[in-house]
This record gives C-alpha cells, sequence and structure tokens, in this order.
C-alpha cells in the first residue's frame, strides 16, 4: 500500500460516522433533506425530541446535538471533520410581523449564522462547504420584473434580511470554505409548508389562480 493510500485510510477512519450536519433539520425543508441524506447528524434546540421526531419520520436513528444560538456558537468539536454543514434554521415567517418578531427573525437567520461562523473558525478539520439557506425575500417586491442570481438585492425588511444573512455566510468563505446561499422560494408539500393551509381554501372551491 502506498503511502497516499495509507494516508487516504487513516482520514477515512478518524472520519464521524456522519459526513453532513444539518441546523434546522426537524423543521420542513431540513426533515425532508436529511431523510436524503445517508450519514447525516442534526443541530437542534432540544436534541432528545428532535431525536424522536426523526425517528417516527425515518425510522432509523439519527445523532442530533444541542445548540441554542442564542447561548453562544456550537461546540467545535461537533463540526470537525465532517464534509458540508446545511445552515437551515431560523424562525417561521408565517405569523404576524410585530417589532418583535422582526427581532426573532433577524436573530434566529442572521445571529445563528454569526455563532456557526465563530464554531467553524474554531475548527481545525473543518467542513469542505457551507450550504446556508436565504430567501427569494432577497430581490424585494420587483412587479414583473425578471430576475436571476445575478439581480441587485430590493428592499424592505426581507431583502434587508436576507442581504444580512447572506453576508454572515459568505464570511465562510474566508476559512477557505466553498459557500452556498439558497434563495428558496415558497416551498410546497402535502404534509406542510404554504400547500398545508392552501389546500382546504381550494377544496371549499374558494381558491384561484397564483399571478395573472
Amino acid at each position: 500500500m502506498t503511502t497516499d493510500a495509507r494516508a487516504e485510510v487513516r482520514e477515512s477512519a478518524e472520519r464521524p460516522r456522519f459526513s453532513a450536519l444539518v441546523s434546522g433539520g426537524t423543521g420542513f425543508v431540513g426533515s425532508a433533506l436529511v431523510e436524503r441524506l445517508d450519514r447525516v447528524a442534526v443541530f437542534s434546540r432540544d436534541p432528545d425530541r428532535a431525536q424522536r421526531s426523526l425517528r417516527r419520520r425515518l425510522g432509523r436513528d439519527v445523532p442530533c446535538f444541542a445548540w441554542r444560538p442564542e447561548e453562544g456558537p456550537p461546540e467545535a468539536k461537533s463540526l470537525e471533520g465532517i464534509d458540508v454543514v446545511y445552515h437551515l434554521a431560523g424562525k417561521s415567517i408565517d405569523t404576524r410581523w410585530s417589532a418583535t418578531v422582526k427581532e426573532e427573525l433577524v436573530a434566529s437567520r442572521v445571529n445563528s449564522t454569526r455563532q456557526l461562523i465563530e464554531a467553524l473558525a474554531d475548527t481545525e478539520r473543518r467542513p469542505r462547504a457551507l450550504i446556508c439557506a436565504s430567501a427569494i425575500g432577497y430581490y424585494g417586491d420587483r412587479g414583473d420584473q425578471r430576475l436571476d442570481e445575478s439581480a441587485a438585492p430590493g428592499e424592505g425588511f426581507l431583502a434587508d434580511l436576507c442581504v444580512a444573512w447572506e453576508r454572515e455566510a459568505l464570511r465562510a468563505s474566508e476559512l477557505g470554505m466553498r459557500v452556498h446561499t439558497l434563495r428558496i422560494g415558497v416551498v410546497l408539500g402535502r404534509d406542510g409548508g404554504a400547500l398545508k393551509k392552501m389546500l382546504p381554501i381550494f377544496r371549499w372551491g374558494l381558491g384561484g389562480r397564483l399571478g395573472r
């Protein structure tokens, strides 16, 4: 066996039993992602409850680590040797936006991303990539204007939130990591998301066409 081959075997043996770590892994998008990943672990505010929830959904155990962003960064050792981190955590926007709720939306996205980057900076064997959620709210309300990823950000609270969110995520590139920000739109699924609330209206014959 060559020296390079022995090094590769040793590195493989030293890797954790999972290669992806997901924050927000019990949410609507996160749980669907975790279901499709093989060697995966999850950050959760309540690891015991998260494990029970994922076991019911997936029929298998998923390692869950405790992390409450308002209390500080996650433990750096939980990120050691991971291949990729998916940062999907964030308070739902499906509520009235009081001043307090807006603060919580910012804290759960921008501040949590900042805390995650701090932990990554303290990690010796950093993940290769960070995939961080964002939203099409980045573009603001532009009417019928055709937009793509190169379009400038819009105006308003959501646009400002997404800009700040992505700015924090991109700091991971300074650590030598690839960074991808996902400008997610309205997510539809039978068991959650916007569709779950829309279906009853259509079943009553009260639904209409979206757009023109």
